[in-house]
């Protein structure tokens, strides 16, 4: 019986002891052997640098457009000590993995490219004694050369992903603020570096020159920027005003502008928020809970289009914003969200709806006409309209907020969306955490239902005739934030499906989207899931957008029953670690892709989750990692799990924590890894030393860059493993280890990396022996323990002392 509670290590920060920082390997030759391809690969980069030359003798910024070899993806191989020094030279990580683009002064091209052609034509070789053969000793010079495959010159292709047409008909849409988004390479973080003074300069006159060019086309157009604090770099919002001004030839004029203009970075088309389309059939509803006169309940706030004002849903309501007019507004999807979070489980069947109704606060920031008249600039006034609201809800006790609105522009592989970005500022500066639809496919793009069978379900995947189209929609890429994936619910045979609409992940550079899974409803006749209507009936619907505030319910009452202060890392490690993926996924054949449409999985409801049974025991480690610092944690395997030094059980591990994030770097936007490892004492046969070895398998530590990212999920913020041991090691003494790395030309910050970790060891034959033994060994070590629900450390507060 699940009696025990979840213990959080009180004493977590004392376990972060400073590291030495291992100097890493020497210099690699990718041309070792080949001299006669390295010669000709200096003669063409030498060539390519002599085309980055502007028309103009004038003294300007050009930006080139490095690709990396594969193998030379990694931090210790990129070309910013010598070729493209992080002193002399800003180098920004390119839109795709793998990239990296260069500030480049045009005045010192000739310089750079004497620079590539010197470096040694033979490669170097060397005895190595201690491998006992021949190996490549290059210089730093010749190692970075042969890590570039190839350089251009930054262009429009980069800068711009739609054509003309299709501009023209998106912005006339009033909802889009007739506004093209355009980012610049001008950034504020570049200021700090005192070294960097001259290339600043010559940026803000390259913006300066962008803004007066855009004012001589003689268009209708006005010119605002956004916030300085949600965007590292100049973003400007360029807006055709007058209507006689949005012609195809307005729109071909002004983009072509933007394109050719060394200033601009990315010409971005902006959003268009999505909700669902809510049907007209309803039945009357029977009964409603109703709200306890001395119960204190867990609140979710709903930004969406308002909710209507049922006597059934008025005891629920917390609080409300009174922005958009009320005579003007269709609140059936506000409405039916409600409806979900404070009576989902008396107005559906199954398990999954078993968790503790919530009261809502009112965020009806979505209009539903006149859009542009309450958001002129679009999605983002939309955005600064619910960072000004938010503050009231908080204080109201507020934390949880589901936006059930996507928009519609899928995630792109290669960059963080700007409004992923711009709402983990948000959620960052109120210390609070949005829940996100992972978006819905519709039409022609709305997949076909599920055969039976994982080779039928994997050929059934190939043949998708919309491939490519299908992925989350903006801003659900937020890393800051839990985006949920759609399940219909069960069928007959109990089985949890993803819905046919859901839209699958992953996100950006390969990162893990969604986060999990709930009902959502199903497509076809009846949809299987109910709520509430603007009338007070009862009516079936189906989305990722009513599978979301499920989630969210799960958080708030995750939050609202630990005593004291949560950080955000842990509310959602608890999610994710009780997650289960459906069985019907869990297949080999479909384990991998199942990530991709269920994330961890369908959460637990909070208040069990927070117990466990006697064959078991989950530990909480809450902490700050800063720089050059690791979590060392060294503790005995259950006694009753080991036989002859052999170790055995199943052992779950979720990390999450706060890496910083800088759409500067492109693809590499995530700045800091984490890195997990469980690690098992044994022998070193060479040097006769006990050391710790890593047990768990995971693809976090394979040689090649690439494949650390597809497959290990590095510079993820979130990593989860789960793995059985049978009779492992001849050691009890375990180890569990956190470790960090930054990105190339990143400073780790001053505050440091927050960070929760999770793990859970249990018996598979339900021994009943595990907590005891296991919480006495610990205790006996010194490691302070106690139940989460009573004693969260409220010192890591942020600002607290």
């Amino acid at each position: 019986m699940a009696n025990n509670p979840v213990q959080i290590v009180l004493n977590s920060q004392h376990y972060v002891q400073h590291v030495e920082v291992n100097p890493g390997g020497s210099n690699t030759d990718f041309y070792a052997g080949k001299d006669a391809a390295f010669i000709a690969h200096k003669v063409e980069l030498a060539s390519a640098i002599l085309a980055l030359r502007p028309f103009s003798n004038q003294e300007t910024l050009v930006y080139a457009h490095v690709e990396l070899q594969e193998s030379a993806w990694a931090k210790s191989h990129r070309p910013n000590r010598v070729m493209f020094p992080s002193s002399k030279i800003r180098s920004l990580s390119g839109n795709e993995l793998g990239t990296v683009i260069v500030e480049l002064n045009s005045s010192e091209l000739d310089a750079l490219r004497k620079k590539v052609l010197s470096a040694e034509d033979e490669t170097n070789w060397v005895f190595d004694e201690d491998k006992n053969k021949m190996i490549a000793k290059p210089t730093r010079l010749r190692s970075e050369v042969g890590a570039v495959k190839r350089i251009r010159i930054y262009d429009d292709a980069d800068r711009r992903k739609f054509s003309i047409e299709q501009a023209a008909k998106w912005l006339s849409d009033p909802r889009t603020g007739s506004a093209y988004y355009v980012e610049s390479f001008a950034s504020d973080a570049s200021k700090e570096k005192p070294s960097l003074a001259r290339a600043v300069t010559l940026a803000n006159r390259n913006v300066d020159d962008f803004k007066n060019g855009l004012l001589s086309l003689r268009l209708s157009i006005e010119i605002t920027q956004v916030r300085a604090e949600w965007t590292p770099n100049a973003l400007f919002v360029i807006r055709l005003k007058d209507k006689s001004d949005t012609s195809l030839a307005a729109h071909q004029k002004l983009v072509s502008y933007m394109d050719s203009h060394s200033a601009v970075r990315a010409i971005l088309l902006p959003p268009i928020l999505q909700s669902a389309k809510m049907g007209t059939d309803e039945v009357e509803m029977s009964s409603f809970p109703q709200v306890g006169e001395l119960t204190n309940y867990p609140v979710v706030g709903i930004i969406d289009t308002g909710v209507s004002r049922l006597d059934c849903l008025e005891p629920w309501r917390l609080g409300e914003v009174d922005f958009i007019d009320e005579s003007l507004q269709d609140n059936s999807h506000g409405t039916f969200i409600a409806g979900l979070v404070s009576g989902s489980k008396h107005l559906n069947d199954g398990q999954e709806f078993d968790e503790i109704d919530c009261k809502y606060y009112d965020l009806g920031l979505h209009p539903t006409s006149n859009y542009d008249f309450y958001y002129p600039r679009g999605f983002l006034d939309f955005l600064e309209q619910l960072d000004s609201e938010l503050s009231t809800a908080i204080a109201a006790g507020v934390r949880i907020f589901n936006m059930s609105l996507s928009v519609t522009l899928p995630v792109e592989d290669r960059r963080y969306s700007l409004f992923a970005n711009i709402l983990d500022q948000i959620a960052d500066q109120h210390d609070i955490i949005f829940v996100l639809p992972s978006g819905n496919l519709d039409g022609e793009t709305l997949r076909g239902h599920w055969p039976d069978g994982p080779d039928n379900c994997l050929k059934f995947l190939a043949e998708y005739s919309s491939q490519g189209r299908d992925k989350i929609f903006q801003p659900a890429d937020s890393v800051r934030s839990i985006t949920v994936g759609a399940l219909d619910p069960a069928c007959i045979k109990g089985e949890l499906k993803p819905s046919r609409y859901s839209r699958r992940g992953p996100g950006p550079s390969l990162g893990a989207k969604p986060d999990v899974a709930h009902i959502g409803g199903s497509y076809d006749n009846g949809h299987g899931l109910f709520s509430l209507t603007p009338r007070g009936g009862i009516a079936g619907n189906c989305g990722t957008s009513f599978a979301s505030p499920l989630v969210a319910k799960t958080l708030a009452v995750l939050d609202h029953s630990i005593e004291g202060y949560t950080p955000r890392e842990t509310l959602a490690a608890l999610l994710l670690h009780n997650s289960i993926v459906p069985k019907w996924l869990t297949h080999k054949k479909l384990s991998k892709i199942a990530k991709d449409f269920v994330g961890a999985g369908i959460p637990a409801s909070a208040l069990p989750s927070l117990v466990i049974d006697d064959s078991e025991i989950t530990l909480v480690f809450n902490g700050v990692l800063n720089q050059r610092q690791e979590l060392t944690f060294d503790f005995s395997w259950p006694a009753c799990l080991v036989k002859n030094g052999n170790c055995s059980g199943k052992v779950k591990i979720t990390t999450v924590y706060r890496p910083p994030i800088d759409r500067d770097f492109g693809a590499e936007f995530v700045l800091v890894n984490v890195d997990t490892w469980l690690r098992q004492e044994t022998l070193d046969k060479k040097t006769g030393e006990m050391v710790f070895k890593n047990k768990l398998k995971n693809d976090a530590d394979k040689s090649i860059e690439k494949e650390r990212i597809a497959q290990g999920a590095k510079w993820w913020p979130v990593k989860r493993f789960e793995q059985k041991f049978r009779g492992v090691g001849t050691s009890s003494r375990w180890r569990l280890v956190l470790e960090s790395l930054c990105r190339s030309g990143y400073d780790f910050p001053v505050e440091g990396i927050p960070f929760s970790t999770i793990i859970t060891i249990s018996d598979p034959g339900n021994s009943g022996k595990v907590f005891n033994e296991m919480r006495q060994q610990l205790q006996a070590d010194g490691v302070e323990l106690s139940d989460i629900r009573t004693a969260v450390n409220s010192r890591l507060r942020p600002g607290s002392k």
